[in-house]
C-alpha cells in the first residue's frame, strides 16, 4: 500500500491542480469583464492560485497520516 504521507500529497496535488485551472477560469472571466483592470484583481488571483498549487500537496503531506492513522 502506498504511504498515507505520499498519498496525501498526491490528492493535495490534484486539488491544488483543479483549483489552479478554476481560478484561471475566474481571472479569464474578470479580464473579459474588465479589460481596464491591470493590476489589482488578476494579480491577487495569480498569487492565490499559486499559493495553493504549492500548499496543498504540502498540507496533504502532514495531513494524510493524521487522517489515515
Amino acid at each position: 500500500m502506498t504511504d498515507p504521507a505520499v498519498l496525501g500529497a498526491l490528492v493535495g496535488l490534484a486539488l491544488g491542480v483543479i483549483d489552479f485551472y478554476v481560478i484561471g477560469l475566474i481571472m479569464g472571466q474578470v479580464a473579459r469583464q474588465r479589460p481596464s483592470e491591470r493590476l489589482g484583481a488578476s494579480t491577487a488571483l495569480n498569487i492565490a492560485r499559486i499559493s495553493q498549487l504549492i500548499f496543498f500537496p504540502v498540507a496533504g503531506w502532514f495531513f494524510g497520516p493524521m487522517i489515515a492513522g
